[in-house]
């Protein structure tokens, strides 16, 4: 199991085990936190207690007690996803599936059942916009209606054998876990080969804070390794496991609108022509969304081509 030590206290990670190094190629990992709904169990924060179903019980932990996990994965990996109820939502409700959603932020999911007419990503949705949102009462307020959310697949600390689970990162509390993803990230240490210690502030609703309790043991890091690199999570990431939306009946779809494009000036005939400049094109896999579309979510270049989203030709 776990090794009950002290970490991070030195501030430059020099009292990491020796075999911790073996895992710096795994630490982008742990960049995926800062900032779809998987078939898994759903690990709950209703009333500020962290409650599953299994086996159709309900185990539920007591008040104030924290939730010790080893997080084998961040989805989606960039930026965050997107969830949308009709009626007003809250978070101590049981988990229901939105009305409408997106698993990588960029796009509704097919399963979404109420999108907003004409809408094909979420960069150009109302309900994105700041100043679309209401509180439980119905009243407006400064935030969006269409909330950002983070889904962490976790085990637990004292049952690392056992299935993974879902726990959904609130907007609330995606600051501090986009602070957790940072320290991990600078130590260069994945999430899979810690304890992570998730509590609750003293906020009226459910918001989480994340910090390091131990280092794993070289071999049940090993295991943490593997089982998130399984067929159970990686098959159960929403937004690498999208659903897409069929094609608009009787809509201007958005996303074929073609991105308006300087004529070059006519070439004087003793020049010789411009040597032609590096593109940007999106690739089949970005579904027809442009350029813009992308970059509105924050996702780089870099990312857009290794993610085979985008190409330069």
């Amino acid at each position: 199991m776990s090794n009950e030590i002290s970490i991070f206290d030195t501030g430059g990670g020099s009292d990491k085990p020796a075999h911790i190094a073996k895992y710096v190629d795994k630490s982008n990992d742990a960049a995926g936190m800062v900032t779809g709904f998987a078939s898994l169990p759903k690990m709950s924060i209703k009333g500020k207690q962290f409650r599953y179903m299994k086996e159709d019980k309900e185990y539920v932990y007591p008040m104030g007690t924290a939730l010790k996990c080893i997080i084998l994965a961040t989805d989606p990996q960039q930026g965050v996803s997107k969830a949308w109820y009709n009626s007003n939502y809250s978070e101590n409700a049981e988990f229901t599936l939105p009305d409408c959603f997106s698993s990588n932020g960029i796009k509704p999911d097919a399963q979404s059942t109420m999108i907003p007419k004409g809408v094909r990503s979420c960069a150009e949705c109302p309900k994105n916009a700041f100043g679309s949102g209401t509180d439980a009462s119905g009243t407006p307020t400064k935030g969006k209606a269409c909330a950002d959310v983070k889904n962490l697949f976790i085990v637990e600390a004292h049952q690392m054998d056992e299935s993974p689970m879902v726990l959904r990162v609130p907007a609330t509390s995606l600051k501090a876990l986009s602070g957790y993803g940072r320290l991990l990230a600078k130590q260069k240490c994945p999430p899979q080969i810690v304890v992570t210690k998730v509590t609750f502030t003293d906020a009226t609703h459910p918001q989480l804070e994340f910090a390091p309790v131990s280092f794993l043991s070289e071999a049940d890091a090993d295991n943490m390794i593997a089982k998130s690199e399984s067929d159970d999570v990686q098959l159960a990431l929403p937004s690498r496991n999208i659903m897409e939306l069929a094609p608009a009946e009787q809509e201007i779809d958005v996303r074929q609108l073609p991105l308006h494009e300087q004529e070059a000036p006519p070439v004087p005939e003793e020049e010789a022509p411009p040597v032609p400049q590096p593109k940007k094109v999106m690739t089949q896999k970005a579904n027809g969304l442009g350029y813009d579309a992308f970059i509105a979510q924050k996702w780089t270049d870099k990312q857009l081509i290794e993610n085979g989203y985008m190409e330069i030709v």
